[in-house]
Formats: structure tokens, C-alpha cells, sequence
């Protein structure tokens, strides 16, 4: 039976200016009627994360930044981990001659060395102002301890630059696009399926216990946790290969696991 259900948030139960589909809201809070726990899996902070746990009126667990920081719904800090110092600027050395903004996630804030349009585009769908430091990188170990680091530009950009992160990179760090206009770049083995798998051995549950729903490329190691996984029917056709289900709503994979029995 299921006892733990994960949404991501962008594209998956958050829409463009912070939409969340009222019948998603009423399906996630009759599962905490029936006693089921939520959390949201998101590359978001977690601030942002939080604040969409408001909005829908629940309570639930975090898990931020692609797995990098993951918090129990009581607030308990569970697990966390960000760059080392010296790969953050190597990153960040290999990234600055490409045509796209760059932006450094700390655990609660996000950081840029320059104002441009895209940065106005970029904050308006976040729940916080990016922050302009023109001296970024030889801030971090300072004031900015990078736990994730964005390349956002055009679609095709986007694509290009992730090849290059895993040709020169390979499985020295993590790197997941998490929306077509950006690619997220992790510490190693920083993921959302490793971000469930802490939160799972402190809450006790199995995989088989829960079901989750995404749909990007950076849900893919969320989908390999549990045999009861949903991608949005909106996702890239390889990202619905690798999901068990495919649906149009949120609240269609909870009805999906009623019908099934699951709850």
C-alpha cells in the first residue's frame, strides 16, 4: 500500500506564475485525509518549496536543489551536501563561455554575476529576487557555498551544454536538464531518487510504499526508486519511457492509485 506520495513541482504540479490546478490541490489533500504523507522533489530551493506546501494548504516533506537538501515535514534537516569549493569554480571556469546566464544556488539564495533580461525572467517564476554579485565566483568558500549550479538559455543551448558537461565531467558531477531553457548542475551522486532514499530510511518506508510523478530528465532517478512512478503526459518522449505510467494531472495518478487499490 502506498504511505508516502511525491510530486515534482515545475511542469509537474506548479504552473507558470505559481498555477497549481485546483483539482490537484483537492486530490493531495485527500490523501492527507487518508493519512498517506506528501513531499515535493523539485530542483527548487526550498524555500520555494515551501511556500507551494502553503499555497496547497499541507504539510509535507522537501526534498530541494535536485536532492541536495532534504527536510522531514516536522522541519528535522535530514540530509545534505554542496560542491566542493574547488569543482564549483572548475564548473564554473568551463561554463563562462557559454551563451547562457549562469546563476549559483546556495541553500537559500540564488546568485548571478549580471542583470540582464533573462534574470528578470528567471526571478518572476521564483519565489525570491536572484541576487546580482558581480565577484561571484571568488566569493564561493566565503559568503556563497554552491550546492547547484544553472545554465539558463534557449533550448538548443541548453542541449549542447549538457553534452559537453558529460564529455568533460563524466561521473565527476551530476548534471540533469530540469526544464528546456535550463541544465542543472550537481555535486556527484546528487540526485532526487538518492534525496528519496535518505528520506526513506529516516521515515521507514520502502519503496514500494510510494509513488511519485515528474517530468524531466532530472525525475529519472526519482522514477528508479519505486515501481509506481508517473510521468506527465507533457514530458519528453524519453522521460515517459522511463516512467511506469503517463498522465495528464496530478491528480490522475492519484485516482490511478485508488483504482488500483494502492490507498
Amino acid at each position: 500500500m502506498i504511505k508516502l506520495f511525491i510530486s515534482d513541482l515545475d511542469g509537474t504540479l506548479l504552473g507558470m506564475n505559481h498555477y497549481i490546478k485546483p483539482h490537484d490541490i483537492e486530490a493531495l489533500k485527500k490523501l492527507k485525509d487518508k493519512g498517506i504523507d506528501l513531499a515535493v522533489a523539485s530542483g527548487r530551493m526550498d524555500h520555494d518549496i515551501a511556500q507551494v506546501l502553503s499555497k496547497v494548504g499541507v504539510s509535507g516533506h522537501r526534498i530541494s536543489q535536485n536532492g541536495a537538501f532534504v527536510y522531514h515535514s516536522n522541519g528535522e534537516y535530514i540530509y545534505s551536501k554542496s560542491f566542493e569549493i574547488d569543482k564549483a569554480k572548475e564548473v564554473m571556469n568551463f561554463i563562462k563561455n557559454e551563451p547562457m546566464v549562469k546563476t549559483v544556488s546556495t541553500e537559500d539564495k540564488i546568485y548571478t554575476s549580471e542583470h540582464n533580461e533573462w534574470v528578470d525572467l528567471i526571478s518572476e517564476q521564483l519565489f525570491q529576487d536572484v541576487i546580482i554579485e558581480p565577484d561571484l565566483m571568488n566569493r564561493f568558500g566565503d559568503h556563497i557555498i554552491p550546492a547547484k549550479i544553472t545554465l539558463h538559455g534557449k533550448e538548443d543551448d541548453v542541449i549542447l551544454a549538457s553534452g559537453r558537461l558529460r564529455e568533460q565531467f563524466g561521473n565527476e558531477l551530476d548534471s540533469f536538464i530540469s526544464h528546456e531553457s535550463c541544465v542543472d548542475i550537481m555535486p556527484q551522486m546528487i540526485n532526487k531518487g538518492n534525496g528519496i532514499k535518505a528520506l526513506l530510511d529516516t521515515i521507514g518506508l520502502e519503496p514500494n510504499e510510494i509513488a511519485c510523478i515528474g517530468d524531466s530528465f532530472n525525475d529519472l532517478p526519482m522514477f528508479s526508486v519505486t515501481p509506481h512512478s508517473y510521468a506527465m503526459s507533457s514530458a519528453h518522449p524519453e522521460v515517459q519511457k522511463k516512467a511506469e505510467y503517463v498522465v495528464d494531472h496530478v491528480y490522475e495518478a492519484i485516482e490511478d492509485l485508488k483504482t488500483k487499490v494502492l490507498y
